[in-house]
């Protein structure tokens, strides 16, 4: 008789990994993206359009460090399983939408920081747009994946059919 050795998973079991992980992650992406894009732009000569780097060093390093976090908290999940790992001792939606909120009112505050009303020849660039959109489209995520949330009562059936 010959032995049926069990069929061996990837490392990363994408099932675990809903739309609203990959909606949060394109959005932490896409925050990283507009770190590199002028968030203003002057008419002005010898300046040019100026990066958030250059302008606003802190939402630079917030930024990063957020979309770090979302990278983890989207990834850990999928790979948990097959390292043997303990899930996470708290709710991801939570961490998204507060993740998520910060980023809004920074980027909120990012902009009115370039609403120069006595400057002639300085706008807004696309960076702080993409910036802005990027954090309510990581809201709308972090919503959708509070929904695609399994419930106590959803479990308990599926533990009392299995």
């Amino acid at each position: 008789m010959r032995s049926v050795r069990p069929r061996r998973r990837g490392f990363i079991d994408l099932r675990r990994i809903t739309i609203g992980d990959y909606m949060v992650l394109v959005a932490g992406l896409l925050t990283v993206v507009s770190l590199f894009l002028p968030w203003f732009v002057s008419s002005v000569p010898r300046t040019h359009g100026e990066w958030a780097f250059t302008y606003s060093e802190a939402a630079s390093v917030v930024v990063i460090v957020f979309f770090l976090a979302t990278v983890f908290l989207v990834l850990y999940p999928a790979v948990a399983a097959e390292l043997g790992l303990s899930p996470l001792p708290f709710s991801t939606p939570i961490v998204y939408m507060t993740l998520g909120a910060v980023l809004l009112l920074l980027f909120v505050y990012e902009l009115g920081k370039y609403a120069c009303f006595q400057c002639q020849g300085v706008s807004r660039g696309f960076g702080i747009w993409l910036a802005l959109i990027s954090a309510v489209i990581y809201l709308i995520g972090a919503v959708i994946r509070w929904g695609a949330r399994p419930t106590r009562q959803g479990q308990a059936v599926r533990d009392y059919a299995g």
